[in-house]
């Protein structure tokens, strides 16, 4: 009954996506502008952006289309172009659309064979067997001899040193083969063969099978006959009952063809599970997309496509980790204030036979992040339960490295996080703390400073971080700094330090295209927390990355009560005497070059006003000023042309246009610089 039910509503689900994405017509963003990081955007985005989304692996989908997704919600915030959006909903739509219930639990998701224990020995054939050098160890030949079914070493590119081929015999008369018992099985579990083969173009082709030698049956076969590597995978279901035995087996399509060869390497076969860090990892862009909708009134079109995105998670994504029949209830309360996610004790995950409770912090970070922002959208007082209490055993993780934090991969590791695992940690830690929720803004500085003084070489201009959070490990993850570069927040040095690995650099991955809209979103050739969404660390009455002049929290804030959009927006009150102002310093301008500069503004009718003007410090001059006194929100600009001097320090201020006006408001929001001929 509970499947026909996920059925029926995985296509109400499905149905009510592609509907809604038909409404939008397909649009192609923007083109290049004069801005590098958005050029080298749009240039990967083409060449890898529909690379992914198709996939029904969880691990292709979190590790890679995950970060697509991310990127095209930074890319519509920064430039307002829907059609981001609508590259968006046709990712979700495929996503959503591809869970499935391979595990029978009423609950649609993704799943992967990627991390679960290999089920056959020597699966990369670089072991000999003891007395024969042409065997592979714990493989057995079926009517085969050392000419006919042996270790070779021709492989695929970074497969080790060794394959195997198998040769059809000269006369052509039985079978030639080789086979493996596997280690064990879960009863009626969806396990995955996975090899890369290749044959050398005889007729007698490829082919490897699953057989039950129990029941002397083929469960499930696969064919091939290309002549170059490719990687190969296969899906069968095991067989109800325990006790079986099965065994994986390599060979040909007919044993009649003499001299047939086929080839094979890295013979994998493992069960297909779900991960909590997957699940969190795709739904948190998605939730995001939900969270984005609902708090924008301006996307009222895409309503119905959130709405559908909501029920699946929250029907889905979400129960499945306490709720499932396969999975079991992973949630532990450990105090009142901590709480963890568990690995699944009803099926292995990584290894057999592993002792380790609780998921490795990035994992359980991942799903919780997605708990947080559906918060928003919910109100659910369980979702903020278990984001707290995740939170806090992460924060009490946390140990000093002098005024940094250092944190370790998991509660029974000793090693040191990684660079990469550490964006799902700081994700997360950014969300709480954006929520004012356990991590504080003296928190995030310490997060910063892991980075700042730690894993950072110094320099501005070739600037290269190390591996793990404490400082130790060499480079090789130096441009894993996706969300890392988030903390550009916290000092703006971050934004060096990860651009300029990227200024002379051609991305290749989708993990550097939401490395590119970071660095985009924290570019202060443009104007940096244009909506004044993000609060600095000292004050929280006080939007990031923007200063205060002669003001104070009560003349210069952010208002969560007059905003145009989103969380906040920022609110300057005329005191009667003297500008109440907020500015920020502009950097990397052009010299001689038309820009225009944007911005929603409205005022409370008092005649105090509002204005917006860029001023150069240098001369003491006022390059451009735009005054407003609209009661409603509204859209203005204003198109100016910089100084000749490019040394000149200009900086952008937002204040009152009568200053007289005692308590007179002036109410800002998203206000935005480009150079006038760029799309954005």
């Amino acid at each position: 009954m509970m499947k026909s039910r996920v059925k029926r509503l995985n296509r109400r689900i499905l149905q009510a996506c592609v509907a809604a994405t038909l409404l939008f017509s397909l649009v192609t963003p923007a083109a290049a502008s004069n801005n590098l990081w958005y050029d080298k955007y749009l240039a990967l985005e083409a060449n890898i952006g529909d690379d992914l989304y198709t996939s029904t692996e969880g691990s292709n989908l979190a590790w890679g289309e995950s970060y697509i997704l991310n990127s095209y919600l930074d890319l519509y915030t920064l430039t307002k172009d829907t059609a981001w959006l609508n590259k968006f909903t046709t990712h979700a739509d495929t996503i959503v659309g591809n869970a499935d219930d391979i595990d029978n639990d009423g609950y649609l998701g993704w799943s992967t064979s990627t991390y679960s224990p290999v089920e056959d020995d020597n699966w990369d054939f670089e072991t000999a067997d003891a007395g024969d050098s042409t065997l592979p160890a714990n493989w057995i030949r079926f009517q085969s001899t050392s000419a006919t079914a042996l270790r070779t070493t021709d492989h695929p590119t970074g497969g080790g040193s060794y394959g195997v081929k198998i040769l059809t015999e000269s006369t052509g008369t039985k079978w030639q083969s080789l086979y493996q018992p596997l280690n064990t099985y879960d009863p009626d579990t969806v396990y995955v063969l996975r090899m890369y083969a290749k044959t050398n173009g005889s007729a007698a082709k490829g082919r490897a099978y699953i057989r039950d030698k129990t029941t002397g049956t083929v469960i499930a076969s696969i064919n091939f006959e290309n002549t170059a590597w490719e990687y190969k995978t296969l899906e069968f279901r095991t067989p109800a009952a325990a006790g079986h035995i099965l065994e994986v087996w390599l060979g040909h399509q007919t044993y009649t063809v003499p001299n047939g060869a086929a080839y094979y390497d890295n013979v994998k076969v493992s069960a297909k599970v779900p991960y909590m860090v997957h699940d969190g990892m795709v739904g948190t862009p998605i939730a995001k997309f939900v969270r984005l909708v609902n708090q924008t009134p301006a996307l009222s079109a895409y309503s119905t496509a959130a709405a559908s995105y909501r029920t699946f998670l929250e029907n889905n994504i979400v129960p499945r980790w306490e709720s499932s029949s396969y999975i079991g209830n992973t949630w532990t309360s450990i105090s009142s204030t901590t709480g963890m996610y568990k690995q699944s004790a009803n099926f292995d995950a990584f290894s057999h036979g592993s002792t380790w409770t609780y998921l490795p912090y990035n994992q359980a970070l991942a799903y919780v992040n997605m708990l947080i922002v559906l918060y928003d959208v919910n109100g659910s007082a369980t979702y903020l339960d278990r984001a707290k209490k995740v939170a806090q055993y992460f924060k009490n993780s946390m140990v000093a490295n002098g005024t940094a934090y250092s944190w370790n991969y998991a509660y029974y590791s000793s090693g040191k996080e990684d660079t990469s695992h550490a964006n799902l940690d700081i994700s997360f830690a950014l969300e709480m703390y954006r929520h004012g929720l356990i991590f504080t803004g003296a928190d995030m500085d310490k997060i910063t400073d892991a980075l700042t003084l730690h894993m950072w070489n110094g320099s501005l201009t070739a600037p290269l971080v190390t591996k793990y959070v404490d400082g130790s490990g060499d480079n090789s993850f130096t441009k894993y700094m996706s969300v890392w570069t988030e903390l550009a927040q916290f000092d703006k040095r971050v934004f060096t330090i990860s651009s300029e690995q990227f200024r002379s650099y051609t991305p290749v991955s989708s993990v550097e295209l939401l490395n590119l809209s970071n660095i985009m979103k924290w570019d202060r050739a443009k104007i940096v927390n244009q909506g004044f969404e993000l609060v600095f660390t000292g004050d929280a009455t006080q939007p990031a990355q923007w200063n205060r002049v002669n003001s104070t929290s009560a003349t210069a804030y952010l208002d969560s009560a007059n905003k145009y959009e989103g969380t906040y927006g920022a609110t300057i009150k005329a005191n009667g005497t003297t500008e109440q102002i907020l500015n920020q310093t502009w950097e990397g301008w052009l010299p001689s070059t038309s820009y225009t500069l944007t911005f929603m503004g409205k005022t409370d009718g008092t005649g105090a006003g509002g204005k917006v003007y860029v001023k150069n410090e240098t001369t003491g001059t006022v390059v451009a000023s735009l005054s407003f006194s609209d009661t409603a929100w509204t859209s203005k600009s204003l198109t100016f042309t910089t100084p000749a001097t490019g040394t000149n320090v200009l900086r952008t201020y937002i204040t009152n246009d009568n200053v007289t006006v005692t308590n007179g408001k002036a109410y800002f929001d998203n206000i935005k610089m480009k150079a006038t001929a760029d799309a954005w």
